[in-house]
């Protein structure tokens, strides 16, 4: 790094200008926080809209804040070996799970390469989930947005005193002068006092440019919403915008996108966890309830011979998301009885 003034050139490495406003977080905190923070909001999301698990088990879920060895619930510990990209060996210990200890590992990790389950626990791996370095490089391009925006906003609120022709007015042996007057100014500005100025002398203040920043950080939500597999206003929390834009097609696809996770990653971790539990998975896209009602109203006029009330049955449990698929087979407890029932004799 250059001296300050061009008349330093024979001082020593001490008179380099320090790093101006450092972050105040590593950019690996920072990373792994932003992260973490990601995949826990999907997740959350997810286990939102999963419906089986009894009260005791959603409790499993769910960090606490009780001191103990298992304050992280599943979505924290999913969360974080997602993103090292690690091995996660769960166990259920009295009712709360927590992280295996060695021996427990050993022997799931042995169950596992013999019959690919182990009734001491669950063995999960993001090994090979390259994900999550997509999602990190974009990550650490945001920190260095960040940090960007840390030192202008800092520097905006600084007073920068321009001196008139101070290289080429000001000697070596006069330089401890100079130095001496900034330092006078700079006291007296930041106490409101007067201070004498030569006529083409400047104080200024930066004005903040957000313009850069703002494009780069658009830029990174778009490519980690492709990596993520998200609509980019899941990331920001802003409703894609367009004339006549009613949202929808960002709720489809926050819908589509989160359902990849609960069928690759959140419905294998808990029915492993918990042997006997059935998940489904519901949509909480509430305006297709508006298309179910229509239909029910169409279907109300429209004779069983264009469409058969089965067919109906069919759409409007999707419509709905019924647990019923419908159909010939969905029958009330009184038709099966009637159909079990001997037919009556006919006598001629």
């Amino acid at each position: 790094m250059k001296p300050w003034f061009g008349f330093f050139s024979a001082s020593s490495g001490s008179d380099e200008l320090p790093d101006i406003f450092p972050m105040v977080i590593t950019k690996d905190e920072f990373v792994k926080t932003d992260v973490v923070s990601i995949y826990a909001k999907i997740l959350t999301d997810v286990a939102e809209r999963t419906h089986g698990l009894s009260d005791e088990q959603q409790f499993a879920l769910w960090d606490n804040c009780l001191k103990s060895e298992a304050t992280s619930g599943l979505i924290t510990l999913l969360a974080e070996a997602m993103t090292d990209k690690a091995d996660l060996f769960l166990v259920i210990d009295a009712g709360v799970l927590r992280k295996a200890n060695n021996e427990e590992r050993k022997q799931i990790d042995n169950d596992y390469k013999a019959q690919a389950t182990s009734s001491a626990g669950v063995f999960i791996s993001f090994k090979q989930y390259s994900r999550t370095d997509m999602v990190k490089l974009y990550s650490s391009f945001e920190f260095c947005a960040v940090g960007s925006l840390n030192k202008t906003m800092n520097l905006s609120k600084s007073i920068q005193f321009k001196m008139n022709d101070m290289r080429a007015s000001t000697s070596l042996n006069s330089s401890d002068e100079v130095k001496t007057q900034a330092k006078a100014i700079a006291t007296g500005l930041s106490k409101g006092k007067d201070v004498l100025l030569d006529a083409k002398d400047e104080i200024v203040t930066a004005s903040p440019d957000m313009s850069s920043t703002k494009e780069s950080v658009a830029f990174l939500n778009q490519k980690r919403a492709f990596y993520l597999g998200m609509p980019e206003s899941y990331i920001t929390g802003e409703q894609t915008g367009g004339i006549g834009s009613s949202g929808e097609n960002d709720t489809k696809a926050v819908e589509r996108g989160l359902k990849n996770y609960y069928f690759s990653i959140l419905k294998p971790a808990l029915e492993a966890l918990f042997k006997d539990v059935k998940l489904t998975y519901k949509s909480q896209d509430f305006r297709q309830i508006t298309q179910g009602l229509e239909a029910l109203k169409t279907f109300a006029l429209i004779d069983d011979e264009l469409i058969s009330a089965d067919d109906k049955k069919k759409i409007v449990n999707q419509l709905f998301d019924f647990d019923t698929a419908g159909g010939s087979d969905d029958q009330s407890p009184a038709k099966k009885q009637a159909a079990a029932a001997p037919a009556p004799k006919v006598v001629p």
